[in-house]
């Protein structure tokens, strides 16, 4: 079950670069194109930095004018998806 101490990895598979504020990510080897807005490039960008998911997540927090609880639910669904996607991994520890 995903939380938000899941250890998440990005594959080397997958790229990414920002445009205008928006992050724009490929799959390499499913040819995948998936796009971020502005929070969700943010999650990335703490991600690909080294940041774990908990720590990406309280920095966002502290960034935008957001519900806890609602900030939580929404990065754990778009992780879910990015993970559907090949674009993120869960790590064991």
């Amino acid at each position: 079950m995903l939380t938000l101490d899941t250890d998440l990895r990005i594959p080397e598979a997958v790229l990414f670069t920002t445009v205008d504020g928006d992050a724009v990510l490929l799959n390499t080897r499913s040819n995948t194109y998936f796009s971020l807005t502005e929070v969700g490039a943010r999650l990335w960008n703490l991600l690909s930095g080294g940041s774990s998911f908990r720590a990406a997540y309280e920095s966002i927090l502290e960034e935008y004018e957001v519900d806890g609880a609602q900030l939580e639910c929404d990065l754990l669904d778009l992780v879910g998806h990015l993970s559907e996607n090949g674009l993120v991994e869960s790590v064991s520890a």
